[in-house]
């Protein structure tokens, strides 16, 4: 790599010169010499700055933020050994911001998601937990669940990890369910495991500190203190999520669910059932017929006057919410398991 860089150096494209100083710097980064790595880098983002080889296309600003990327994670590798830990941290994170700037989430979903994960792993290394935590919601912005699949687990994860950090732990409980669920222990199964055993350790913090209180508890409070366009996220997440469980762990899991939004205070409950609702009617119906079993199964342990009253609430909100068909087809599945309208 060294000597074709030489070589191309002031004769080929300027992509094509920063892709061989990347990938010496890429070689040295792996051999355990984060210095000269970075030294490296710095020549492949010299040779693929924008505007030093004419006008700058995607191609381009693509190959400089991978540059920047990597002597970003060169430059945390050094701060975890014997370097000058805050100087490299500041340094990677002005690095990583100033590639942003150049590129777009039409051309380069991947590069910004990679980048401002980064920028998380760089305040996570600084102790500074709420940074991080803005920079992997960030990133969770391009690495969605259904085209980023592993790196949306990594990024969930890592956001937990910040949340956590921050004293959060309701929301970290939520990221690590996320991560756990998503990751496939059969490929993944290091991963797979610090996932579900940080989801056990903050969910046993959590039994002490509201003893009495599980997981769906836990959840549903967040959900009814949320904003409507935050809450609506959560719950789609969650239930995209719980599309691929089994049908009787689905079931399990949407009774509880729909149990503990019971508990809340009925206006908060009324809340929570809307954005279930709105976001079942964007699923399987499967999933939709199971979410409702499920919602009559929470009803059916209530007192007498509890359950009438929660099934007002389903009703109205069904009427109010629902239009024609689905409609037609929600009642019809409350109706098939004997469920009376009030």
């Amino acid at each position: 790599f060294e000597r074709a860089a030489q070589l191309m150096e002031g004769r080929a494209r300027a992509v094509e010169t920063g892709a061989a100083w990347s990938n010496l710097g890429l070689a040295q980064a792996e051999s355990g010499d984060p210095r000269a790595a970075i030294i490296t880098f710095e020549r492949a983002l010299s040779s693929l700055r924008p505007g030093s080889d004419g006008p700058t296309d995607a191609e381009q600003a693509r190959a400089y933020a991978s540059a920047a990327l990597n002597r970003a994670q060169a430059q945390l590798a050094l701060a975890d050994g014997d370097g000058d830990a805050t100087g490299q941290l500041t340094d990677a994170a002005d690095g990583v911001q100033e590639a942003l700037t150049h590129l777009s989430a039409a051309t380069a979903p991947l590069h910004i998601g990679m980048l401002e994960h980064t920028l998380g792993l760089i305040h996570m290394r600084a102790a500074r937990a709420a940074e991080a935590r803005d920079a992997f919601t960030r990133s969770l912005t391009m690495f969605t669940r259904s085209a980023f699949t592993f790196q949306y687990a990594i990024a969930t994860f890592n956001r937990g990890r910040a949340n956590e950090a921050h004293g959060e732990l309701e929301m970290a409980l939520v990221d690590y369910e996320a991560a756990a669920q998503t990751l496939d222990p059969r490929l993944h199964r290091e991963q797979w495991l610090e996932a579900a055993r940080r989801l056990a350790d903050v969910e046993q913090r959590l039994k002490v500190r509201h003893p009495g209180a599980g997981r769906s508890d836990h959840i549903a409070g967040l959900l009814g203190a949320a904003s409507p366009d935050v809450r609506m996220r959560m719950t789609r997440d969650r239930l995209i999520r719980l599309v691929e469980l089994a049908p009787d762990l689905q079931r399990n899991e949407l009774t509880s669910s729909a149990l503990a939004a019971l508990h809340l205070l009925p206006a908060v409950a009324d809340s929570v059932l809307r954005a279930t609702l709105e976001a079942l009617m964007e699923l399987p119906d499967g999933v939709l017929q199971s979410a409702l079993l499920a919602q009559l199964d929470a009803h059916a342990t209530l007192g007498e006057d509890d359950r009438l009253a929660a099934d007002r609430r389903l009703d109205t909100a069904i009427q109010e919410l629902v239009l024609g068909p689905q409609r037609v087809r929600m009642r019809d599945i409350l109706y098939a398991s004997g469920w009376e309208r009030p």
